[in-house]
């Protein structure tokens, strides 16, 4: 999965996903059923994640098309030229979505649990499966990263690694001859004045891109 590895390589916090994505890289030809079990599990998880990182409410229990499309629509910004048109492509990768959880239903290894005499899932299918997850799960994250319409709500601590740097040469933290992690102190012990920090950090950063983008 190259696609979705190359960008939780980007966001320590989705290092998650690695046990899902070992799971399907070693069943796709000797469990086509449980991979592609675990390809759906796989999108259902990113979007969850994404949309409890954006503060944006969603049903734990609705359906895998509709999880999908919110996601992807959550993501796209108002004034985005191609709205029209990235809705569309939502739209269509949300119905191929549904499909991979028709098939995920009918195969059923873990969940739905078959008769010893029904008839296997074919590699053919896995492979599929692990195909569109990549393209699917990737463009979700890719998106997520780079075309987000609005900042997280919730952040993580371990993908904030250069202002956390930042913090600490800062702020150096020292208690009985040990050297301390100001920023990691500060993100456990009051969340929400670490956040507000780290939002006016990002501030700063904008307002100096956009002033080296006016000098030139």
């Amino acid at each position: 999965m190259l696609w979705i590895r190359e960008y939780i390589n980007q966001t320590p916090s989705f290092n998650y996903f690695e046990t899902h994505i070992s799971t399907i890289e070693k069943t796709v030809e000797t469990n086509p059923a449980l991979c592609i079990e675990t390809c759906k599990s796989l999108v259902e998880s990113i979007c969850k994640t994404i949309l409890a990182n954006q503060n944006i409410e969603h049903d734990n229990y609705g359906q895998f098309q509709a999880l999908v499309k919110q996601t992807i629509n959550c993501l796209i910004d108002a004034n985005e030229c191609y709205k029209d048109d990235l809705c569309e492509l939502a739209r269509r990768i949300a119905s191929v979505s549904q499909k991979l959880a028709e098939i995920r239903n009918i195969s059923g290894f873990a969940s739905h649990g078959q008769d010893i005499n029904h008839v296997s899932m074919s590699t053919t299918m896995s492979l599929l499966a692990y195909k569109i997850t990549d393209v699917l799960g990737g463009f979700i994250i890719h998106y997520y990263i780079n075309h987000a319409s609005k900042r997280d709500s919730r952040i993580h601590y371990e993908d904030c690694q250069e202002f956390n740097e930042l913090f600490d040469e800062e702020n150096p933290l020292e208690l009985g001859g040990v050297i301390l992690s100001a920023s990691e102190a500060l993100y456990k012990q009051d969340y929400q004045a670490y956040k507000e920090i780290y939002f006016s950090y990002l501030d700063n950063l904008e307002k100096e891109r956009k002033y080296v983008i006016y000098r030139r």
